[in-house]
């Protein structure tokens, strides 16, 4: 199976090559770049037809842009709507395109199959600890600076995961 990681990333040359770095295939600043055209020169490049799966979690625009890319047959995993807007996938469209739809709210496990989302968070820690997968911090707060950590995040200066940490958790959970 071939798998070219594409990632379409909102603005700066720093998370760019932030990305590339990680070893992303290709990737998309959309300051600069049309989303479409870039995407479909990087499939022609590789002689691809379009794209299998798309793993949206910003919704509105993008999304509706977006699939505009996708093969027949294609996979979309809906996870959220960072944007502020609800994509309407057209159900036409899905059905002549023989697309698959899944949502998936991770959180809602807890209450319909908390023993999956115990399974999967095991399994998850399992990868990191054989290195099978990694998480990219850029910054880490104290919890008296959560503030901070808000802040980044707001104002898109995280580039990977922002971390709230403990200072000295023995004195933390003696307060609790």
């Amino acid at each position: 199976m071939f798998l070219q990681k594409l990632h379409i990333f909102f603005r700066g040359a720093e998370k760019v090559q932030l990305l590339k770095s990680l070893g992303v295939d290709h990737v998309v600043d959309l300051m600069n770049q049309n989303v479409t055209a870039s995407v479909k020169e990087f499939l022609k490049s590789r002689n691809l037809k379009g794209v299998d799966v798309l793993y949206d979690p910003v919704g509105g625009n993008l999304a509706k842009e977006t699939m505009k890319l996708l093969n027949w047959g294609a996979q979309i995993l809906v996870i959220g709507f960072a944007s502020g807007e609800i994509p309407i996938i057209p159900t036409n469209i899905i059905l002549v395109k023989n697309w698959t739809v899944h949502g998936f709210y991770w959180g809602s496990y807890i209450i319909h199959q908390p023993a999956v989302l115990e399974d999967s968070v095991r399994e998850l820690f399992s990868w990191m600890e054989k290195g099978l997968i990694t998480v990219h911090v850029s910054h880490t707060y104290s919890l008296s600076e959560a503030n901070l950590a808000f802040s980044a995040i707001k104002d898109r200066k995280a580039m990977g995961k922002v971390m709230i940490v403990f200072d000295d958790m023995g004195n933390a959970s003696s307060k609790l």
